[in-house]
């Protein structure tokens, strides 16, 4: 498992109150529960990407540290931010032979696919790659969306730029977000 270069939290993040679940010693991560600090309004929103990298409540990546600042600066409605993944193994480089999805962290995603109201999808162009099927991840989880205000970050794509994405590049705090609709996976939107 690569650890990657540390990044730290977004300033504003309630550092003390940052809340991770891993599981089979820190391999697979369910969820990391990110709370901003000071007064914001009372919503939550719900990130999910492809896979976990190593990032926990007191190191970030890239990533995660580029959403909590545009949703700290842009999204004032947002009081925290969750990260989940369609698969939990802690492998940004999508090479580990192990099982990429642990049972309980299935289950804890499809939990919070139920209970929370608010998506943003960072899927960035799906293709599969070794074992991670992702474009039947995201098929599957896409039923479960369907009453629920799910975002992308707005480039003007049919698919959910990532914020690696070329025009992104992890410092473009100018993307607005808008609706994704599954559309480019050839969901069905019945």
């Amino acid at each position: 498992m690569s650890r990657g270069r540390p990044v730290p939290h977004f300033e504003h993040v309630d550092l003390p109150n940052v809340q991770s679940c891993f599981f089979d010693d820190r391999s697979h991560r369910a969820y990391l529960k990110i709370p901003f600090a000071g007064v914001r309004g009372t919503e939550t929103l719900c990130v999910i990407g492809q896979n976990p990298s190593a990032a926990d409540e007191r190191e970030a990546d890239k990533t995660i540290h580029y959403l909590e600042k545009l949703i700290y600066l842009k999204h004032s409605q947002y009081r925290q931010l969750i990260v989940l993944n369609l698969y939990s193994q802690v492998d940004t480089t999508k090479t580990e032979q192990a099982q990429p999805l642990h049972p309980k962290c299935e289950e804890i995603l499809n939990r919070m696919l139920g209970e929370e109201s608010n998506f943003l999808v960072i899927f960035g162009k799906l293709s599969n790659q070794g074992r991670y099927c992702f474009l039947d991840r995201a098929r599957q989880i896409e039923p479960l969306l369907r009453s629920k205000c799910v975002l992308k970050l707005d480039l003007g794509t049919q698919y959910a730029p990532h914020p690696g994405n070329p025009k992104i590049l992890y410092n473009n705090f100018n993307v607005g977000l808008s609706s994704y609709t599954f559309a480019d996976i050839g969901a069905s939107n019945a």
